[in-house]
């Protein structure tokens, strides 16, 4: 249902959904604990969900599909109206969610930047912390600039992950 009211725009509180469920609000938050927590839930998913959505769509072969796959995801983030309407209503609860380095958020996305090395450039020998600096960089140069209203630098996040990927690639 969160969901659900996330992707139609409507702010998601938890006295409604109580009432839709038909449950006190104490139960709820036993549920689902706070009202972030669901939120960040929520965005978790819908990382999953876009990686889902753009891994398809990835051109080229090893470290060009893999760049390719995260330009696709951070586009599709970036054009996504609900995550931008939502960062417009609520610009530090976005800026919370979507930064934090040890939450929902930023785990999915360094699992999902895992799978995709080892799916498309098995080769790269790329160490835990370069895809959190990764993460870290798409997070700062395009979650940073979505939740402020500002456009995002899709183009600097991809070249920065280009940087990071050239620093692991072996040498001849």
């Amino acid at each position: 249902m969160a969901r659900a009211r996330f992707l139609a725009g409507q702010r998601v509180e938890m006295q409604a959904l109580a009432g839709e469920l038909d449950i006190g609000r104490t139960t709820l938050y036993r549920w689902v604990g706070e009202r972030e927590q669901l939120l960040e839930e929520v965005f978790a998913g819908l990382v999953d969900d876009w990686f889902a959505e753009v891994l398809p769509r990835g051109e080229g072969e090893g470290r060009e599909r893999l760049l390719d796959v995260m330009r696709r995801f951070l586009e599709f983030a970036a054009g996504f109206d609900p995550l931008s309407e939502f960062a417009e209503r609520e610009p530090a609860l976005t800026m919370r969610l979507l930064l934090d380095r040890e939450g929902r958020i930023a785990e999915r996305s360094k699992v999902a930047i895992g799978n995709l090395l080892a799916e498309s450039a098995p080769e790269l020998e790329v160490p835990e912390n370069i895809i959190d600096a990764i993460e870290m960089s798409a997070a700062a140069l395009v979650w940073a600039n979505i939740a402020i209203g500002r456009e995002p630098d899709i183009d600097g996040a991809v070249r920065l992950s280009e940087t990071l990927l050239d620093a692991c690639a072996p040498s001849d």
